[in-house]
């Protein structure tokens, strides 16, 4: 599966390419939705954080890649997040911090979401 990462907090970003790294995903990781919509390569699933640098938001940047493939999983990570944003999207909510096996878990609640 090709992962497309998009987290401007180094630190966050590492633990989580790193976990999905030895799920056995090829992760693509960048800091902002600019350099996302930039990359040329195709993903199953965007893990992103929901507060990123510059004029898109991780819902926002979903939204744009989802106009290319309709059947992209998302993964939203926010430590200040409220889920009543998401009225009507198909994606996964992940609070910060978290641990290992909740990212895998939002990881397959978004996969489950888009084929429903």
């Amino acid at each position: 599966m090709q992962v497309l990462l998009v987290e401007d907090d180094v630190a966050v970003a590492l633990v989580v390419k790193t976990v999905l790294q030895r799920e056995g995903w090829d992760v693509h990781q960048v800091e902002d939705a600019e350099a996302a919509l930039a990359w040329d390569g195709t993903a199953d699933l965007l893990v992103t954080d929901y507060n990123l640098p510059g004029v898109l938001n991780g819902l926002l940047l979903a939204r744009k890649l989802r106009e290319q493939n309709a059947l992209l999983a998302v993964v939203l990570m926010s430590g200040d997040f409220e889920e009543g944003q998401l009225m009507g999207e198909s994606v996964a909510v992940l609070p910060k911090p978290f641990r290992r096996n909740a990212l895998l878990e939002a990881i397959d609640q978004a996969r489950n979401a888009i084929r429903a």
